[in-house]
């Protein structure tokens, strides 16, 4: 089972003028991943077989959040990258409670994992002002082993 194991950087210096630790950066930033997403393979392959152009993958980040029951992708990354609209339905968040919001089918690839995590319902919302493009929750999680080390300012995710 691959793993990849991060320590988390921030930006800026403390007051002694030295970079922010690890720790420090962790605290501040989140257990972030840099992903790719893109349509599910079986999309892939119906496009491919109607003689279409698929959609380019959308790279960026995403965080893991082991609050949020479900995962969910930036509405307009996934409609940049193709992700199949397969429902609608409701979710509540700390900022909105039952929301009606599209969801998606696509999979999402971690940087430094060799394989794609297959997400048939992914909801979409509003993260680009995070500057995210996904949320990794608990129903993706659960297939994963994540390992958070605070003092160490580092995560471990492995599928």
């Amino acid at each position: 089972m691959p793993i990849l194991n991060t320590r988390a950087t921030a930006p800026g210096k403390d007051q002694h003028g030295e970079p922010l630790s690890s720790q420090v950066g962790l605290q501040r930033t989140g257990p972030r991943v840099h992903v790719t997403i893109s349509p599910l393979e079986g999309q892939l392959k119906s496009s491919a077989d109607k003689g279409e152009t698929p959609t380019a993958p959308v790279v960026g980040w995403a965080l893991i959040d082991t609050g949020a029951s479900l995962t969910c992708i930036d509405r307009k990354a996934a409609e940049k990258a193709g992700l199949a609209l397969v429902d609608s339905g409701p979710i509540t968040s700390a900022t909105h409670d039952n929301e009606i919001v599209p969801i998606f089918a696509g999979r999402l690839k971690v940087e430094g994992l060799p394989q794609y995590l297959n997400a048939h319902r992914v909801y979409g919302v509003n993260l680009e002002p995070q500057g995210l493009i996904a949320l990794l929750g608990r129903d993706l999680l659960a297939h994963c082993v994540f390992i958070y080390n605070g003092l160490d300012g580092s995560f471990s995710l492995s599928i």
